[in-house]
């Protein structure tokens, strides 16, 4: 998993990666061949929840400050798009 703190440190490949906001500004992250995506912001009209769908990858966008914490603390998250479920793992 890679979030805003650590995103720089290590390769972002099949990571899910936990940002707050779901703008262009993070586009730059579909090309590092990412697992999935988390954002606190967004909602399912957002630039990153449509990009997310044209490829496909897992995404649970505008989780909201609460659960958006609980994920970017975590040292693993499980994103699971069929169950509706993000669980730390």
């Amino acid at each position: 998993m890679a979030n805003e703190d650590n995103i720089f440190a290590t390769s972002l490949r099949n990571k899910i990666v936990v940002v707050s906001c779901a703008d262009p500004g993070w586009d730059w992250l579909f090309s590092n061949k990412i697992g999935g995506l988390i954002t606190c912001y967004g909602g399912a009209n957002s630039h990153m929840a449509i990009r997310a769908a044209e490829i496909s990858l897992p995404a649970a966008i505008g989780v909201g400050g609460t659960l958006f914490r609980k994920y970017k603390d975590a040292r693993v998250v499980q994103l699971n798009c069929a169950t509706e479920n993000v669980d730390v793992i």
